[in-house]
């Protein structure tokens, strides 16, 4: 009896921390108060999640450099998430439009993301891989720390070509003449 309660509680701790790898899916409105899913801005390519909040001054230092990111990969997609409360969000949303950021800007006023994430205190980044498995986290910002963002999003839209041994090149010359499109000259 021991055993299987061990074995159950084992289980449904790896499952527990399996699924902490994904980021949990989610419908948060927008700035326009249209409900936008986590499968809606999966699958072009990474997607960078900041959350934030108005009174905090580092998310706002972050906002342009993050900005400058989503600006330099066509296929990341920013999304900013306020955690800002119901009547503080007028003044997020003001901040934001004032700003033309070009990013995604979702509202979790109850926190029921951010809970779901132990998002604490602001800002908190998550950058997920095209199918929604977090591969970067990270709580603060301070400029500089967006070259750390650039080298994890670069690794999933630019992975570097790794050289070919050239014990694996066969080049082959049939033909010494030089060629058109023609044939021989």
């Amino acid at each position: 009896m021991k055993r299987v309660i061990l074995l159950i509680t084992a289980l449904i701790l790896m499952l527990t921390l399996s699924a902490a790898d994904n980021m949990p899916d989610f419908r948060l409105s927008d700035m326009d108060g249209n409900n936008v899913s986590l499968e809606s801005l999966l699958g072009k390519g990474p997607v960078l999640i900041d959350f934030w909040a108005d009174f905090c001054a580092p998310c706002k230092t972050a906002m342009p450099y993050l900005n400058e990111l989503a600006e330099k990969y066509e296929d990341l997609t920013v999304v900013m998430i306020s955690i800002d409360a119901p009547k503080t969000q007028m003044r997020a949303k003001n901040y934001l439009k004032s700003k033309n950021y070009k990013f995604v800007a979702l509202f979790d006023p109850d926190k029921s993301l951010a809970k779901k994430l132990n998002v604490g205190t602001p800002p908190h980044s998550f950058i997920l891989n095209p199918e929604g498995k977090i591969v970067y986290s990270h709580v603060g910002f301070e400029p500089g720390l967006e070259a750390e963002y650039d080298r994890h999003i670069k690794a999933m839209v630019a992975p570097e070509i790794l050289p070919v041994p050239k014990d694996k090149v066969k080049l082959e010359v049939n033909n010494p003449e030089p060629q058109t499109l023609e044939g021989n000259k």
